[in-house]
């Protein structure tokens, strides 16, 4: 009897032992140390947006002086308003932070909140977004640095490795799928048009709620950013891959818009086709233009160099050189490392401030756009609902806007992805155009948003 007791007290003993941390430690697959790594840099969104519709049953049937005199009662018992919520996700690209998500996710939100996965909540703001890539970058604000995510690359992406898809879908906040890359350079149509291309594609679980969310690799790396499902399917989900969202990052996180500071250098993503053709590396920030009498020219920084390091800190594209001048200021200095005809020079720079020059003048003078700030009359008289962006006062026959087909009466809100709702922000979108460019516009006309290209002179 006794030995039959201490077999079966052995027996507990190696199965408490096994259920254990030796248990849990062989059960740490690489699946759970690359969500563990990233889980705290994931984020929820949730957006607030208020509608306001005013209905005036004697609109079209009165002159102006009865507009004048019916506007008081008109504003205050014609106005319908209500408010609608959505859902969505994003992930922390910076410690200081930087926040990428979908566009869609907070298109006109009028109130923007994140909650992070230990449950704090900051309200943010938008610093830039671009419809077309479906982007919007964020920023929360805290004494304290925020967890971040490690920025992989989409250039090695295998068919078949295993992908993670992290998020919030249907408000389940950190949420994990796990499948396999499916494909790569795949496009997404909505109402038989191409909306979005050079996607990836995965069979990893997303539902609504899950845009904006990363994509993962089994090392933890920011592959993608989760965007799109085909809403018939199962086991089929797209992503933006990561060298396009920070190609697009790049020009989103412009510091000549949000903090006025001027290089004066002009940056290239480095395709595997440029380094080939130009015999420059694979990596960095390639040099495209230098403006002149600019800090890059008077620091002898030149076309095709390549930014390999910046203060002592490896840039690997335009998107780590741009987080690296946005920690700077006005009067600072930076040191950076550049090849140039392969051998390696350093060059130091010192930041100053966008000259500035009135962005009415250059709307004129380069898109041939005469603009004035939206204010309460000008919105009443226009019927529009908006207390940002800048109306269109006159466009100059046969300049680049009007053969673009934009039209006096038209609000512009957004230039190169960027909001414009005041003569600084049109200042520093003006100083970048520059001859044979295209240049993006989102206006708004009659009841609807459009979409289009200026293509300068």
């Amino acid at each position: 009897m006794t030995h039959i007791m201490r077999r079966f007290t052995c027996a507990a003993i190696a199965v408490a032992v096994l259920s254990g941390p030796a248990a849990a430690a062989s059960r740490r697959t690489p699946v759970v140390e690359a969500i563990e790594k990233c889980s705290a840099a994931v984020v929820n969104i949730s957006t607030e947006r208020i509608i306001r519709q005013q209905y005036d049953p004697f609109y079209g049937f009165r002159d102006r002086m009865f507009n004048e005199l019916f506007r008081e009662f008109h504003e205050r018992f014609h106005q319908r308003q209500y408010r609608t919520s959505s859902l969505g996700s994003g992930v922390i690209i910076d410690t200081s932070g930087l926040v990428v998500t979908n566009e869609h996710v907070i298109n006109r939100a009028s109130k923007i909140t994140i909650t992070l996965s230990n449950g704090k909540q900051y309200n943010a703001s938008l610093i830039s977004s671009n419809p077309e890539h479906d982007l919007a970058v964020l920023k929360i604000e805290s004494t304290d640095p925020f967890p971040s995510i490690q920025m992989g690359t989409s250039s090695d992406l295998m068919i078949g490795e295993t992908v993670i898809a992290m998020g919030n879908p249907f408000g389940f906040q950190n949420s994990v799928s796990v499948g396999v890359l499916s494909a790569t350079e795949r496009s997404v149509q909505a109402e038989g048009r191409v909306v979005l291309e050079h996607l990836v594609q995965i069979d990893a679980a997303i539902n609504p709620g899950n845009s904006g969310g990363p994509l993962i690799n089994i090392n933890g790396e920011l592959i993608g950013i989760n965007t799109a499902i085909v809403a018939e399917a199962q086991g089929i989900g797209f992503a933006l891959p990561i060298d396009r969202v920070k190609a697009a990052l790049a020009e989103l996180l412009d510091y000549r818009l949000l903090k006025r500071l001027w290089l004066g250098v002009h940056l290239q993503q480095i395709t595997p086709e440029i380094s080939e053709q130009l015999g420059v590396p694979p990596t960095g920030a390639l040099v495209t233009d230098v403006d002149d009498k600019s800090p890059a020219a008077s620091g002898r920084l030149r076309r095709h160099d390549v930014i390999v390091e910046a203060d002592g800190a490896p840039v690997a594209d335009p998107f780590d050189f741009a987080r690296m001048i946005l920690r700077k200021d006005a009067g600072d200095k930076i040191a950076l490392k550049v090849l140039r005809d392969r051998r390696e020079v350093r060059v130091s720079l010192a930041i100053e401030k966008v000259p500035q020059k009135s962005g009415f003048d250059l709307a004129r003078e380069k898109l041939g756009l005469g603009l004035q700030k939206i204010t309460p009359d000008l919105a009443q008289a226009l019927h529009v609902d908006a207390d940002i962006g800048l109306i269109v006062t006159d466009v100059t026959r046969g300049g680049p806007a009007f053969d673009a087909g934009v039209a006096r009466g038209d609000l512009i809100l957004r230039i190169a992805g960027h909001r414009v709702s005041d003569p600084d922000t049109l200042a520093a979108l003006m100083a970048q155009v520059r001859p044979k460019m295209r240049v993006q516009v989102l206006l708004y006309r009659g009841n609807a948003m459009y979409r289009g290209v200026i293509e300068t002179r």
